[in-house]
Parts: C-alpha cells; sequence; structure tokens
C-alpha cells in the first residue's frame, strides 16, 4: 500500500537524498568535484517540509518535491555552498548550477520574474523533481504524487502546478501528459548542452482547477 505525505525522518533523508541523485545527477554532476560531493551536498540540502513522499510498506519509494515561500526541495543556496565546499568550489557550484533553473524564469503570460526566487510565482506551483525508485516504477507512484501534489496546489489557491522536462526523458514526459500537464514553452541550452548531457527542454503546465 503506498502511503504520500510530506515530510521526511532524518533516518530517511540519505534515502531520498539517494533518489534525488539517481534521477537528476547527471545533470548535477558538473557542479561538484566528484559524485560523493555531490551526493552529500544534495543530501544535505533537502528540506523535508518541501518534499511530498511516497512510503510502500513503510519506505521511502518516491518523493516530489515543490517551492513554497523562497525554497525548494534541495536548498542549494550560497551560504551553504559555501560552507560545505569553500569559496573558489561554491561559485563554480553556483554558476553552473543557475543555467539548470532558466526554464522556470518565466510566469505563465510568459514574462520574466523579478521575484526574489525566480523560481517561484503567484497562483504557481512549481516542482522541484520527482523521482521513483527503479524497484517500484510502474506501480503508479509518480501518478499519485503528482495527483496530490496538485491538491495541495488548490488547496494554496494556486491555480498552476508547473513541471520542466529534458528531452532524453520521455517516459517522464508521457507520464505528465497522462497527467493532465501541457507544454507551455520550450527551450535549449544551446552550446552548454555539451556540460549537461541534454539540449531542449519543456516547461509543462497543469491547472488545478
Amino acid at each position: 500500500m503506498t502511503e504520500l505525505s510530506i515530510g521526511f525522518t532524518e533516518s530517511e533523508r540519505a534515502r531520498v537524498g539517494e533518489l534525488y541523485w539517481a534521477a537528476f545527477g547527471p545533470k548535477l554532476r558538473i557542479a561538484f568535484r566528484d559524485e560523493a560531493t555531490g551526493v552529500a551536498q544534495v543530501t544535505a540540502a533537502l528540506r523535508p517540509d518541501r518534499a511530498l513522499i511516497a512510503r510502500v510498506d513503510g519506505q521511502v519509494a518516491g518523493m516530489c518535491g515543490f517551492h513554497h515561500d523562497g525554497h525548494g526541495a534541495v536548498d542549494l543556496s550560497w551560504a551553504r555552498l559555501r560552507a560545505g565546499l569553500g569559496t573558489a568550489a561554491a561559485a563554480w557550484a553556483a554558476l553552473t548550477l543557475a543555467p539548470l533553473d532558466r526554464s522556470e524564469r518565466k510566469t505563465p503570460d510568459g514574462r520574466e520574474r523579478k521575484t526574489p526566487d525566480r523560481r517561484e510565482m503567484n497562483g504557481v506551483l512549481v516542482l522541484d523533481g520527482i523521482c521513483v525508485a527503479a524497484e517500484h516504477r510502474g506501480h503508479g507512484i509518480g501518478s499519485a504524487l503528482l495527483d496530490a501534489i496538485t491538491e495541495l496546489a488548490a488547496q494554496h489557491g494556486d491555480q498552476w502546478v508547473q513541471l520542466s522536462v529534458v528531452d532524453t526523458n520521455p517516459r517522464a514526459e508521457a507520464l505528465y501528459r497522462r497527467q493532465g500537464f501541457a507544454t507551455a514553452e520550450h527551450g535549449s541550452l544551446g552550446p552548454l548542452r555539451h556540460l549537461y548531457g541534454f539540449d531542449r527542454y519543456r516547461t509543462m503546465r497543469k491547472r488545478t482547477w
């Protein structure tokens, strides 16, 4: 039986970090000197209050992060990066992570956001990654997470749920379309595609009511 709830315990932190890195590590890897450092930084930066967790038989099987009140599920702020990596390595990490939120900088009407947190806007709940453990895929956990996060957005008064998907992940895009998400805009990393391992991405949105 799948159970969904906001938050995870400290004893579950490593498992949630493992799932997040397995899903998004390939594009985050460039920001850190090695994979172990990346996993450690991402895991330490996870915020329980910005993570919807799916558990099967009491074990973490998936998660869906989201942005709210200026914070996402993985809070890789400059202060945190500098404290964990030192100034030089933190500067590199911040520089290489910045292009990855490019697809989330615009409002639903296409304007550039001017808010302090570029990934957050009025009326829109922006997702900060959805991932399901390999052994649990194909059992409806991803769909359950998306249904629950859409309900959460509606409870917060948001009209839209927004996410981004890269062109190398057609399976995820197919799931989002089945769940009612539609492409709002396309984007490209251009020459940076060689650093991150993908070129094009889609920003997708779904109405909550």
